[in-house]
Parts: C-alpha cells; structure tokens; sequence
C-alpha cells in the first residue's frame, strides 16, 4: 500500500514545532537548573546566618561552651520545627544541640564527614538524611575560640534544614516553568501556523492557477509571484508557450499537408487512358514529398532555412501543367510567363508557394488566370512573382483577413481558407512581402517580393 507523503505545510509545521520543543526544553532545563542553585545557594546563605546567630551567643568559661537554654531563633526551640542545630568539639564529640534537635534521628558524631577535614572560618555546604530516609541541607562550620593567653579551642557548628520547603519551592517552580513552556509552545506553534498559511498561500495560488489551466479557464499562470517561485512560474509560462506552439504547430502542418495533398488527388482523379500509370507514379511521388517536406517542417525547431540557388521556371512549368489537369473540367486558361529567374531557398517551399496561389486563382477566376515571374529592373536579386485572375476579386477592406488561416470570404467554393495563409507564412519566413491588389483581369491580384 502506498502510503501518502505529508504535504509541504504539515512537514513545516513538524519542524517547527519540534525544534520550539526541542529549544524551549533545552531552555527549561537551563531555568531549572539556575533556580535549583539559585535555591541552594540562598539555604547556604541562610544556614551560615545561623551559625553567625548562635556564634554571636555562644559564651566560654573554663575550658567549656555554653550557649543560652531560649534561642532568638524560634524554629531551634520547637520539636519537629526542621532547623537544627549542633556543637562538636574537634574529635566528634557532641557539646550542645538545640532543643529542635531532641528528635532528630541522627547521630551526628558517626558521621565524620560533617567535622573532619574542615578549615576554620570556611563553611562546608552539603545534603544528608536521617535515620528515617528524610533528607537534611547541612552547613558544618569550624572556629578556634581564643581563651586565656595564646590557648584556642576548636569547635565545630553545625546546623541542619529539612529539604521540605526547598522540595516543595522547586516543585511549585517546575509546575509553573513546565506549564508556562507548554503554553508557549501551543501559542508559538499556533503563530507558526498562520504564518505557514501565509507564507505559503503563493503556492495555493500557484496549484489554484495550474488547476485553472488544465479545466481550460486561462491559457498562462497569471499574476505576480514572490521571487523564490517567479523563475518557476516563468519557466513553466514558456513550457506552456512552447507546448501550445508545438501542438499549433502539429495542427497547422496537418492542415497543410491536407490541403497539400488535394492536388495530387484531383490530378490522380481526372487521370485515364495511356497516362494513368504515368500520372500516377509522377503524383505518388509528389505526395511522397509534401508528406516528407511536411513531416520536416512539423518536427524542426531551428529557424534557419535551407538556401539553395535553383532555377525556378522548371518549378513553374511542373506546376502549371498539374493545375491546368486539376481545374480541366472548368476550362481555365493559364497564361504563364516565367522569365530566366532563380530562387534562393528550398524548392519544397517554392512549389508550396506557388501551388497555393495558382490553385486559389484557378478556383475563384471565371476561367482566365495570368502568371507571370521574373527580376524586374531595380529589384536587384529580387524575384517577383504575380498571380492574376478575372474572378470577382477582393474587396480591399477583405485583404488581410485572407491572409490568415480559416478566413474565407466565399463559401460557394469548397476550402477551408488555408491556401494564402500558407503563402502568407512562406513568404514571411524568407523576409518577403505579399500584397493584394486589383486585377486589370477583373478579379483578384497576388504579388509577392521574395529576396
């Protein structure tokens, strides 16, 4: 089963939201962490206050340490207040506790890493727990108290806090911190959201517009695109342009070669008697060339055209004759007159040319068509080729609509308006120029300047 591939937005929106997952965790960690030292270091700070306190009411007297039976701190005279408080003397031995202490399941003086190793007047800092697994902050502090002459006597203070409160402050701080992240989180992903939906409604746009392309509603992806997807949209545009050209192209070549081919057709047609088989070699062989000269066109990309020089009165004789057989039954008279003239480009092109105009004069005359090709004098190389007939012609304000493909003016006559809009094309193609004008026959004139 082929499963589905999440879409752009969703795969964003992941990132997104596990790398806010990912920074803010790292960033309550951090919090975390910097409060719980921020916590400890304040029950330090405060543990050696005590110790500041009952230094500052410690008397000695003989050799020995008193301390006063009612402590100022009122936490060191209730049982089960969770502040303690001790008295070592520098082998372990308990001198005093406060009444707090009464208690505490611990004994202090097995446990030699409060007293041992201690530097007078630098306080030791650490976590230890009592008999019954509760767990106590302790702050170990050791003095030489000066007595008579140059005798000190060491003595060691100790005060313990229940990690109660301290436990409950942190837990009450990660509960707002957690919950604060994930309210960010929700709020962060929920922006990133709409800012997704915005960022990325171009290309909303973009599938709406293809999608209108493809139904047939527009021809182009229209409108303006932000830069990241313009060079998209572009080239996609001149894909869609070439495609459109390619397929005209095909569809123009197929109408072409049709209409190419109806003369060899009618010439096979009229053909009987001792000529048949001879008519129809020659014409079999010239539909061979229009489908191949076709073909060509239809699939060649390159705008250059093959230039040859080739003499063109042979071309028109050819010409000439297959027409004349075409339009027998209606008893057309062609004059032609081809001067000592040559072409420079494809013979296939010349024929194409010149078929089309002949067969558009001989089906629209009444019966009377003049050719007449040549270099006329201040042309230069020039070759000027002039069809005429004694039809009812072209009305000037109806001459260039004839010049383009599926425009017909007469519809009695059998066509679909393809002949002069290939002439027109041809004639383009070499840099030529094609003019309608009227016949001194009567009818319609066609000249063409080819360089």
């Amino acid at each position: 089963m082929v499963t589905k591939p999440y879409s752009l937005r969703a795969r964003l929106l992941l990132s997104a939201t596990l790398v806010l997952l990912v920074f803010l965790g790292l960033m309550g960690f951090v919090l975390d962490r910097a409060f719980q030292q921020s916590a400890e270091q304040s029950v330090e700070e405060k543990l050696l206050i005590h110790i500041y306190g009952l230094l500052s009411v410690s008397d000695s007297a003989d050799g020995e340490l008193f301390l006063p039976d009612e402590l100022q701190e009122p936490q060191f005279n209730s049982l089960g207040s969770g502040l303690f408080a001790f008295v070592l003397d520098s082998k372990g031995a308990e001198l005093w506790q406060s009444p707090s202490s009464l208690d505490l399941q611990l004994n202090v003086a097995s446990d030699t890493s409060l007293y041992t190793d201690l530097i007078p007047g630098k306080a030791n800092f650490g976590k230890i727990s009592d008999s019954e697994g509760d767990s106590l902050f302790f702050l170990s502090y050791k003095i030489l108290w000066q007595g008579t002459g140059d005798e000190t006597t060491p003595y060691i203070y100790i005060v313990f806090e229940n990690m109660s409160p301290y436990d409950n402050e942190i837990a009450g701080f990660r509960n707002s911190l957690w919950g604060w992240l994930l309210g960010v989180v929700v709020v962060l992903v929920m922006v990133q959201a709409a800012i997704m939906n915005w960022g990325l409604k171009p290309l909303g746009k973009l599938a709406a517009d293809l999608k209108a392309i493809e139904d047939g509603q527009q021809e182009y992806l229209a409108g303006e695109y932000p830069a990241e997807i313009d060079g998209v949209t572009r080239n996609l545009n001149l894909l869609l342009s070439s495609e459109r050209q390619q397929r005209e192209k095909v569809r123009t070549t197929l109408a072409d070669l049709a209409h190419s081919l109806k003369t060899p057709l009618a010439i096979l047609q009229s053909a009987s008697g001792d000529d048949l088989r001879a008519t129809m070699d020659e014409q079999i062989t010239r539909m061979n060339e229009i489908v191949s000269y076709q073909l060509q066109r239809a699939v060649t990309t390159s705008p250059n055209l093959i230039r040859q020089s080739l003499e063109v009165k042979p071309v028109a004789v050819k010409l000439v004759t297959a027409v004349r057989r075409v339009y027998e039954g209606k008893d057309v008279k062609i004059e032609a007159i081809t001067h000592d003239c040559s072409f420079l480009g494809d013979e296939r092109d010349l024929m194409e040319l010149l078929g089309n105009v002949l067969d558009n004069a001989c089906k629209y005359s009444h019966g009377q068509v003049k050719l007449e090709i040549g270099t006329p004098q201040g042309k230069g190389s020039a070759l000027v080729i002039v069809v005429e007939d004694d039809g009812d012609g072209i009305m000037e304000s109806d001459r260039e609509k004839v010049l383009h493909r599926g425009e017909r003016l007469d519809t009695r006559e059998a066509g679909q308006g393809i002949g002069l809009a290939v002439v027109n094309e041809i004639v383009a193609r070499y840099g030529g120029e094609i003019s309608l004008e009227d016949s001194f026959l009567g009818g319609a004139k066609v000249r063409i300047v080819l360089p």
